[in-house]
């Protein structure tokens, strides 16, 4: 990571040190008294986000007209500022940027020196927080700037290795990325841990995923331009799993390899293959225990419902119309004809024949209604309300009827006229025969 505008920022302020006297260790109480008295107007025409602890005046350049100042801030990064009289924009390296070592690997001599700043990654501690990291900065180094950004590699204590990127702009989030996330062609490398140790940070999250997971294998699939990180992990119980974590490194979900076929090419360390099989009899075991006789064949899913509940459509070996299954983590499962599911918002793509669906409809207006002369040929949802689905239905010999069915008994509770569904907030007949 090239660092755009230090280098020439740094050959000045080095130069400024060439015959001072305050080049050395010691910090004559002079030093102090001037700093302290030229930090608050630096700190408003730089812009700094400080709050003055303590500073101290460094030396001067007659030739450049330069005098540099070191500044310390609470809870915040300290700062070397260089400035030339009459110019409003001073110089400024924050104390992680000075302490870096020279081009040759020696101690820099810009480096902070007031007690405040000894630590000098200290004062990243706020924007990992303000990123969302839970770290307490044990460790840290600067890797270079672009136009917009400031980019640092902070390790913490005990555990975890980041890049940390602050903005040039004010108010603009940090964001803090885990390590694993950067390969070596992106030109940033972290150098406070292993990739292995790197690593073990998604053996954590996988941890906290709600599934048996012990990780056999693990990779860092991509990020997207919101900085939201795709992780594989392969589990040794036989599945496999993408874990989706924010910007703030947090875990957001998991997602079964199965479902995440679409997903940057899928999984790659798990046999999804297998997995897809094994979920076909579990899906067929869920159906017929629903009482709905399927032998699933293929499946997709809909999103998951708020409480978890599993929403899938199926398709059948032993009948032409699938259905949509509703599979709760604990509870009973469902499975509604894709009629009654599109009236709840799930559109069947893989069911064509309706024939069966219309036959079983006309057994249930029967039933409810034992004079119906009512043979369905054509059916489309209207809605749901709380208790149950409204289907629209054309019969063989108009007119056609608005069905009520119920959501806990699957039976027929009511049938209206298409006048009367105006009325009951069903939205009128619309089927070719119905519609006046």
């Amino acid at each position: 990571m090239r660092a755009f505008g230090l280098g020439l920022a740094t050959a000045l302020i080095v130069a400024v040190f060439a015959g001072t006297a305050f080049a050395k260790d010691e910090i004559p109480p002079e030093a102090h008294k001037a700093g302290m008295a030229a930090a608050p107007a630096l700190i408003e025409s730089a812009k700094l986000p400080c709050t003055l602890v303590d500073a101290r005046y460094m030396g001067a350049n007659e030739a450049s007209k330069m005098k540099v100042y070191e500044i310390a801030c609470k809870d915040a990064l300290g700062y070397i500022v260089a400035a030339k009289d009459k110019d409003p924009n001073p110089t400024v390296l924050d104390c992680v940027m000075s302490s870096a070592p020279d081009d040759k690997g020696k101690p820099n001599p810009m480096a902070c020196k007031l007690p405040a700043n000894l630590n000098p990654g200290a004062g990243l501690n706020a924007s990992l927080t303000a990123a969302g990291r839970n770290c307490s900065v044990e460790k840290s180094r600067y890797i270079g700037s672009t136009a917009s950004e400031n980019i640092y590699e902070v390790g913490c204590t005990g555990s975890g290795d980041y890049i940390l990127r602050t903005s040039k702009t004010a108010g603009t989030a940090p964001i803090a990325s885990m390590c694993a996330t950067f390969a070596p062609e992106t030109g940033i490398k972290c150098g406070f841990t292993t990739p292995e140790a790197q690593m073990a940070e998604i053996d954590k999250m996988a941890a906290g995923i709600g599934q048996p997971c012990t990780v056999k294998g693990r990779r860092y699939i991509g990020s997207t331009p919101d900085h939201t990180d795709f992780f594989e992990v392969a589990c040794s119980e036989g599945k496999g799993y993408v874990l989706q974590t924010g910007s703030n490194g947090a875990l957001q979900q998991s997602i079964d390899c199965v479902k995440a076929t679409e997903l940057a090419g899928g999984c790659t360390l798990t046999d999804v293959r297998q997995a897809q099989t094994e979920l076909v009899t579990v899906y067929t075991h869920l159906s017929q225990k629903a009482g709905f006789d399927c032998t699933v064949t293929k499946y997709a899913e809909f999103p998951a419902k708020a409480d978890g509940t599993e929403v899938v459509e199926l398709a059948c070996s032993n009948r032409p119309d699938g259905g949509v299954g509703m599979f709760p983590a604990n509870g009973t499962p469902k499975v509604v004809d894709c009629l009654r599911a599109s009236a709840q918002g799930y559109v069947c793509n893989m069911t064509k024949d309706f024939t069966p669906v219309y036959a079983k409809l006309t057994a249930s207006l029967k039933a409810y209604k034992a004079s119906s002369e009512c043979k369905i040929v054509n059916g489309q949802a209207l809605g749901s309300t709380a208790t149950a689905d409204l289907i629209e239905v054309a019969c063989a010999d108009p007119p056609g009827e608005v069905v009520e069915i119920s959501n806990a008994t699957n039976s027929v509770i009511g049938i209206h006229s298409c006048n009367e569904s105006m009325i009951t907030g069903a939205g009128g007949c619309q089927l070719p025969g119905n519609k006046k």
